[in-house]
């Protein structure tokens, strides 16, 4: 176990241990970091952008209420699913609760696959200018009219890098760049290099990933367990308590499928299905993401070795970092 008096009273972030553990949707990041956080003393701060609702408990495979009580868990069922929450929102809120858990003498353990969640907590947010809502429109709306791949070219001529750093069919981030560009007549990876990012945390980031063949089959058959636990039932209460497609909550896989099949505008199979197939899609979208990060330890799931991941850990709680002269 590592000595905690070291650095639980470090007075900067930067200075300031966690231990992250991230990965694809249904790789098995729950266990894992449940089994360290009882080795390390350690809380979990959920990363996770909808296991912040309540109510909803089966679509975002929340941890089930014995692992909630077996480890502390933070930003979990904060926020009804009409309700935003921002990756601002939740840099604010795991700074507290970071503070409050090394006051209590714990290690913080932060976990989830939300990739711009983590990034936000770990280097902060990139400060771009504020956008009319009329040119955000406008391009929406064109946008659905040409396609996506038409302004991703108009993309790729205006800023070449944000360009390769977001997917041709990512309409929100082409938008995101493209709007910037108009409004400031700068190309929004110009941003990105005038932010000069740098650490919040002294953080140790754990990457769990599997085969990709076997992370589908694990996501399908996911999807059939919370079928089989109750899912079509869950988001039916959901629409009784007056939530709708329009909730923000509600625009989440496994959940924005289903309105189509209760309003008998898809069958069941097709439903479930599309739901798989989204589900994959998103996986898609986190390893790439999480392939651009700074990553410490690569994990495959399919092969654990924890003794070798709590060495790891150890090694690297034990270090305390150098501060300069005047700190």
């Amino acid at each position: 176990m590592a000595n905690l008096n070291q650095f639980t009273s470090l007075p900067v972030h930067q200075f300031t241990k966690i231990i992250v553990i991230c990965g694809p949707t249904a790789v098995g990041k729950t266990d894992l970091s449940i089994k360290l956080a009882k080795t390390f003393s350690g809380e979990i701060i959920s990363a996770d952008s909808r296991q912040i609702y309540k109510f909803m408990d089966i679509g975002t495979a929340k941890p089930n209420p014995t692992e909630l009580t077996e480890i502390p868990h933070h930003l979990i069922n904060i926020k009804n699913p009409d309700e935003k929450y921002t990756a601002g929102d939740f840099t604010r809120d795991a700074d507290r609760i970071i503070e409050e858990i090394y006051e209590r003498g714990k290690i913080p353990f932060i976990v989830g696959g939300t990739g711009f969640y983590i990034k936000s907590l770990l280097y902060g947010l990139c400060r771009t200018p504020r956008v009319p809502q009329k040119i955000r429109t406008n391009l929406q709306k064109e946008i659905s009219e040409k396609g996506s791949n038409f302004f991703y070219n108009e993309l790729k001529k205006i800023d070449p890098i944000a360009a390769n750093k977001i997917h041709p069919n990512d309409s929100k981030r082409i938008i995101r760049a493209l709007e910037v560009f108009q409004v400031t007549s700068k190309p929004l990876s110009q941003f990105w290099e005038e932010l000069q990012l740098h650490k919040r945390y002294d953080h140790f980031t754990i990457y769990l990933t599997d085969e990709r063949s076997i992370l589908y089959e694990k996501i399908n058959k996911r999807v059939d367990k919370m079928f089989a636990d109750g899912l079509l039932d869950e988001i039916k209460n959901h629409i009784k308590m007056g939530y709708t497609k329009k909730s923000v909550g509600m625009n989440t896989l496994g959940y924005k499928e289903l309105f189509d099949f209760i309003n008998d505008k898809s069958d069941w199979d097709s439903t479930v299905n599309l739901i798989k197939q989204n589900m994959r899609n998103y996986a898609k979208r986190q390893f790439t993401w999480f392939s651009k990060q700074e990553i410490h330890l690569t994990i495959n799931a399919s092969n654990l070795n924890i003794s070798n991941i709590e060495e790891k850990i150890s090694q690297f709680l034990r270090v305390c970092p150098e501060r300069s002269e005047g700190m």
